[in-house]
């Protein structure tokens, strides 16, 4: 319970994001520091793992001293009442950032030159310098604070993720077998609810990617690595049976297929034993009929008229093979 309490309030982002802002704050001040540069720099510094923080910030620092540099420079040259001054600070800054790859830190050192100019005056070097310690406090106060502090576990929001895909996927599978067999397609449903599935599909990615930078940051158990790749695997075997779920769901517009009394019997029996699967927790295997599919696709000729059946059971005999393994005991 202690471990999740935060997140249902507010986030444990959003509380490193306050601590962060607040630290460094409290340390411009102490020095005599202008914080506002500092802060903003903290604040997209807050990433949702400490490396992507430490990596981002790598290359936000030079991208935030090219932008006090052409700041410094152009307000030398025009003043800081010339609308050339910021045009050309924020054009030569992003230019420069660009060519050097520093694409990450682009927004927050253009932000940086235009915020700085009104307040240049003919302090050019003070100011220069007092960016660039304010930049290096900012940075360092939220890597710390993110490395430290509440580190992410994205554990629960991967199963929540991953539980929810296997459910929906499931039931799809179960509703194209159904439209096959009777001939009727409703494809705004199935496509609203594919698309929803690769949509989850690519934030279970995303979130094993983060809990992958993590475990690699910090020191865990074994147990937390195990975790990770028992999620990492079903991950995986979802996305294969996305993939091949996709070739059934988008056929040809108007197919017809004329399935034998037998064949019809075997795709229900194995689309009722895999949507199943996510209430009895196993799968239910049926090997009868998926031999009968195996013997009946061997009997038909992929180029002729039965090209699009073969296609079809070839997909299901797939998709049934995938579970088959994964729940291979």
């Amino acid at each position: 319970m202690n471990d999740i309490w935060y997140k249902k309030i507010i986030g444990a982002r959003t509380i490193k994001t306050g601590l962060a802002t607040f630290l460094t704050a409290f340390f411009c001040l102490a020095l005599d520091l202008n914080p506002i540069f500092a802060i903003l720099t903290a604040i997209v510094t807050i990433e949702p793992t400490a490396k992507a923080s430490l990596k981002k910030g790598y290359r936000r620092l030079p991208a935030t001293i090219i932008g006090a540099l052409f700041a410094v420079i152009f307000t030398f040259i025009f003043g800081d009442q010339s609308p050339f001054a910021y045009a050309f600070s924020a054009t030569f800054t992003i230019i420069l950032c660009t060519k050097l790859n520093l694409h990450v830190g682009t927004t927050v050192a253009t932000l940086t030159a235009m915020a700085m100019i009104p307040g240049i005056h003919d302090a050019y070097f003070f100011n220069f310098f007092s960016r660039l310690l304010t930049a290096i406090i900012g940075l360092v106060t939220a890597g710390l604070v993110n490395f430290i502090i509440l580190p992410p576990k994205y554990y629960d929001q991967l199963e929540s993720s991953i539980n929810t895909s296997e459910r929906k996927m499931y039931a799809l599978f179960d509703l194209r077998m159904r439209q096959l067999l009777l001939g009727k397609f409703t494809k705004s449903a199935p496509y609203r609810q594919l698309n929803a599935l690769v949509d989850i599909n690519q934030k279970v990615e995303t979130l094993l990617a983060y809990q992958k930078d993590e475990l690699s940051y910090h020191k865990h158990n074994d147990s937390d690595w195990l975790r990770l790749k028992s999620l990492t695997t079903r991950s995986h075997t979802n996305r294969l049976f996305i993939t091949h779920l996709s070739n059934l769901v988008y056929l040809p517009k108007d197919t017809i297929v004329t399935f034998t009394h037998d064949e019809k019997l075997a795709i229900l029996y194995i689309a009722q034993s895999i949507n199943n699967i996510y209430t009895t927790g196993h799968f239910e295997r049926q090997p009868r009929h998926a031999s009968l599919l195996k013997t009946s696709v061997k009997g038909l000729d992929e180029f002729d008229e039965n090209q699009i059946k073969s296609h079809i059971i070839y997909e299901i005999l797939l998709i049934y093979r995938i579970l088959d393994h994964r729940f291979a005991s």
